[in-house]
């Protein structure tokens, strides 16, 4: 069967041989004479052109200002960054122009050539960039990224595809409720408005605007525009596409509004919190505060440092506000609550001190000794002040107490009932010069005996230091009651001030929680409303 085969494959090869080789010296003389006379038009058409060709001239060198119009085709727009205010976007640059010099006549059978980017570097390309990059870069994928079409009355077209970096200036007062406009600024770097007229190519100038996709952005819609811009050099013309965008809020939304309005919420609950439980309610509260200053550092951090103020900016200080006035609102609570039990004790009888002495006692003794120590004496006096205290209490609030907490009351020395109004009498000796304290017969103070013979000590000491003279205690005794005097006047004013401002008294601590699981969340409900509908429907 192996030796058959072989055979049978022998005799196929010979008889193939002579056919093929036949058919291929017929076929080959046709090829040759067809497809190279077409390279060689070709190719002598570009020697032909270039031979006499000057790449340092443009077209109509010396003539008329040369046209050139342009359209661009959006591939994508890849990023928006408010921090670095720009954006960056990929997209097809096309350039149309007229060069004679690059004609040929109807003898040539071909209309238009289309040559790859290395042609271009072969004859005058313009000078064209983008006013506002700051990167760019041409594709090289798998080849460069360029193209050249020469037709045959000099008309062309010069294309390329690139991705650029191109400078935003944005203006972030409704942030993130704003709109953008975003610019292309296409620019000859060296050719004036004399020599080159640059210009949309209309009405097909833009295209693919309508299915570009922008994170966090909606394409509302673009506009084409051209300028002069003057400089130091002279006046070039500008061509400008400009893109007009508007945030979407969404992303904002559940990344730093919900959150917030989450937070003010949560700082709510402390109003349902018994005001007694002191660390559930702090703690809960502080906790909100720092949550707030958190998502408020976040939301900085994403933005450049700005000198005016934005719209988030706006409502994260408010929503910080709402969370620490809910943690003032307890310590109004607190304050109330155990502020008004400590003052019941001095609010019926504020006459007397804890020790049980007058409270006028008690201030003149604090005051000697607060003199005596800073003149450096502690002085041990013998003898005694002769005071006389006369207490009246007089009994205009009856309560109907019984007798034996009137026995309890009368023991202690005190009526912590009554209207207690102590009125201390200070009786001075006949022969002291010293004047009574108050002329007004009301109080008068002994401060000291005026015998100059009467022996004080240093406190601590072994030995016993004479007397002052009786005109040094004089004018020291006399000092003493100009600084009381004032300080009692003093006092007197400002207690009369602070019972000039209206009090407010709550009787019920517990109203205040109730008042403000009301208060706080009308508030923001209404400081929502106005934000909302100002920044959608006026900013905006």
């Amino acid at each position: 069967i192996i030796i058959i085969i072989i055979i049978i494959i022998h005799i196929f090869s010979s008889f193939g041989q002579p056919l093929i080789t036949s058919d291929m010296n017929e076929t080959r003389p046709q090829r040759i004479h067809s497809m190279p006379s077409t390279y060689t038009n070709a190719s002598a058409l570009l020697a032909d052109i270039l031979q006499d060709y000057d790449i340092r001239l443009r077209p109509g060198f010396g003539g008329d200002a040369l046209l050139l119009t342009m359209d661009i085709i959006i591939a994508s727009f890849d990023s928006i960054s408010e921090v670095d205010m720009d954006y960056t976007v990929t997209m097809y640059l096309h350039q149309y122009w007229k060069d004679e010099r690059l004609s040929w006549t109807d003898d040539v059978p071909i209309d238009d050539m289309t040559l790859n980017g290395e042609f271009s570097q072969r004859i005058w390309v313009p000078d064209t960039f983008l006013a506002n990059d700051k990167h760019s870069y041409l594709h090289d994928v798998t080849e460069k990224n360029k193209m050249l079409r020469l037709s045959r009355d000099g008309r062309i077209a010069y294309g390329m595809r690139f991705t650029s970096t191109l400078a935003c200036s944005m203006d972030l007062r409704n942030f993130p409720l704003d709109a953008q406009n975003c610019t292309v600024e296409i620019e000859s770097y060296g050719y004036t408005t004399s020599e080159v007229l640059m210009k949309w190519n209309h009405p097909l100038a833009v295209h693919g605007v309508d299915q570009a996709e922008v994170p966090q952005f909606r394409i509302l819609g673009y506009q084409t525009e051209d300028s002069i811009v003057s400089t130091a050099t002279g006046s070039y013309q500008r061509l400008s596409l400009v893109f007009q965008l508007k945030r979407s809020v969404g992303y904002f939304i559940f990344q730093t509004y919900l959150p917030c309005v989450l937070i003010v919420m949560l700082s709510w609950v402390s109003f349902w919190i018994n005001h007694e439980a002191t660390s559930a309610r702090v703690a809960l509260g502080i906790t909100t505060v720092l949550t707030m200053t958190t998502i408020s550092t976040g939301v900085r951090q994403s933005l450049p440092r700005i000198s005016y103020v934005k719209s988030i900016d706006i409502y994260l200080v408010m929503c910080f506000v709402f969370v620490f006035a809910a943690l003032l609102e307890y310590a109004a609570v607190n304050y109330s609550y155990w502020g008004r039990r400590s003052r019941r004790g001095d609010n019926e009888c504020s006459g007397w001190n804890l020790n049980g002495e007058p409270a006028a006692v008690s201030a003149l003794s604090r005051i000697n000794d607060e003199e005596d120590k800073e003149s450096g004496m502690n002085w041990n006096r013998k003898g005694k002040t002769i005071v006389e205290m006369q207490m009246t209490a007089e009994s205009g609030m009856k309560r109907g107490r019984n007798h034996s907490n009137s026995n309890e009351s009368s023991s202690s020395g005190i009526d912590r009932d009554a209207n207690c109004v102590p009125r201390v009498v200070f009786r001075k000796r006949a022969s002291s010069p010293i004047p009574e304290l108050c002329p007004d017969g009301g109080e008068a103070v002994i401060l000291g005996d005026d015998n100059p013979e009467y022996p004080r000590f240093v406190s601590g000491g072994t030995k016993a230091r004479p007397s002052l003279s009786l005109r040094a205690r004089r004018r020291m005794t006399l000092a003493k009651q100009r600084t009381i005097s004032i300080k009692t006047s003093i006092h007197k004013a400002g207690k009369k001030a602070v019972s000039s401002l209206p009090s407010f008294r709550v009787r019920d601590v517990n109203s205040i929680d109730r008042y403000s699981r009301v208060i706080f969340p009308l508030c923001f409900i209404i400081f929502n409303l106005f934000y909302w509908g100002y920044y959608t429907m006026f900013a905006g």
